[in-house]
C-alpha cells in the first residue's frame, strides 16, 4: 500500500499529517515538538520566492484557512537561506510532504523545527531522479552539503531548534515531491516491557514511531482496531534493512532484533483512509 503524490502543475502544495495522541504509558513531545499543516483543495497563498526564480514562475501553496504558512524575511547572513518557507506540524505530527514544480538550477527552501534526539527522515523524488536535497542548523551548520547531490538524508537531531531543507532543480523543469518524516519516540515505563498507544491515520496518511531496542530481543508488535484498512510496516534506522513491508497486509509481527538500532514503526493505511488504531509494542 502506498500513497499517491499529488503534485499540481501550477504550483506547490504542502500536505502534513496529524498523529493522535499517544496512550498513557509513552511520554508527550516536548513543547517544541513538532506541528503539521494540513493541506491540499483548500484556499492558495503565495509566499515569498528566493531571487532566483523566474518572474514568470510563482509557485503557490494551499493551505486549510485554520493555519497560516508564514514566510522568513531575508537574513543578512550567507549562512541561512534568504528566503524560507516554514513548515508548522501540530503536535503529534509525523510526516509532512511539499510537492510542485522547480525550474532548471532553480533553489527553494523549507524550513521546520524539531526537538533534540528525535530521527529526521528526508527523502526528495521527482520523474528524472536528478532534484536532491541540503540540510542545514539554525546555526547554518550543513548537516547535508548540497555539492553531495543526495536525493536522501537521515540523522538523529542534535538539538532542539529550527533545520533548514534545500531543494535544488535538475536539468529540467519537473514536479518533485519533499517528504520529511520525524517519528514519534516510544519510550517503555521502568520494569515494564509493553507500550501500548491508540492514534488515527488523519488525512489516510501513514503514521511513524520509532523504538530503541538491543540485539537479541524479542519485540512484538501488534495493530489492533483497523479491519482490513491498515497495517504494518517495520524498518531498521540505521541499518535501513526492512523487516516487514506493508503490502503483505500484517497486523501482527514477531522477531527476534538482529541488531542494537532505532526501529521505525509505522501504520499504514489504505491510501485515503481515516483509520482508529491501538499499537501494542512488546519488547523481552
Amino acid at each position: 500500500m502506498f500513497k499517491t503524490n499529488n503534485l499540481l502543475a501550477a504550483g506547490l502544495t504542502i500536505l502534513v499529517i496529524t498523529t493522535a495522541c499517544l496512550g498513557s504509558t509513552i511520554p508527550t513531545n516536548t513543547p517544541n515538538a513538532v506541528d503539521t499543516i494540513v493541506a491540499a483543495t483548500q484556499r492558495a497563498i503565495t509566499p515569498a520566492i528566493t531571487p532566483t526564480l523566474p518572474a514568470t514562475i510563482t509557485p503557490t501553496f494551499t493551505v486549510s484557512p485554520t493555519f497560516s504558512i508564514p514566510t522568513l524575511p531575508a537574513v543578512g547572513s550567507t549562512l541561512i537561506p534568504p528566503a524560507a518557507t516554514r513548515i508548522n506540524f501540530l503536535s503529534k505530527a509525523t510526516t509532512g510532504v511539499v510537492s510542485g514544480p522547480i525550474q532548471p538550477g532553480q533553489s527553494l527552501f523549507f524550513v521546520l523545527n524539531a526537538s533534540q534526539g528525535q530521527p529526521m527522515i528526508v527523502s526528495v523524488e521527482s520523474l528524472n531522479h536528478d532534484v536532491t536535497l541540503s540540510v542545514r542548523t539554525q546555526g547554518g551548520t550543513s548537516m547535508l552539503n548540497p555539492a553531495a547531490h543526495l536525493t536522501s538524508w537521515q540523522s538523529m537531531l542534535p538539538k532542539t531548534e529550527d533545520y533548514y531543507l534545500g531543494v535544488y532543480g535538475g536539468a529540467t523543469t519537473e514536479n518533485f515531491t519533499l517528504t520529511v518524516v520525524i517519528p514519534s519516540r516510544i519510550k517503555f515505563l521502568p520494569n515494564s516491557i509493553t507500550a501500548t498507544t491508540s492514534g488515527q491515520t488523519v488525512g489516510g496518511y501513514t503514521v511513524a514511531y520509532t523504538v530503541l531496542a538491543i540485539k537479541g530481543q524479542l519485540m512484538t508488535v501488534n495493530l489492533n482496531g483497523i479491519a482490513d484498512n491498515a497495517a504494518l510496516k517495520i524498518y531498521g534506522y540505521s541499518n535501513g534493512v526492512p523487516y516487514l513491508q506493508a503490502e503483505t497486509n500484517q497486523t501482527k509481527f514477531i522477531f527476534k532484533l538482529p541488531v542494537t538500532q532505532d526501529y521505525i514503526v509505522e501504520v499504514v493505511p489504505v491510501p485515503g483512509q481515516v483509520v482508529s488504531y491501538t499499537l501494542q509494542i512488546i519488547i523481552k
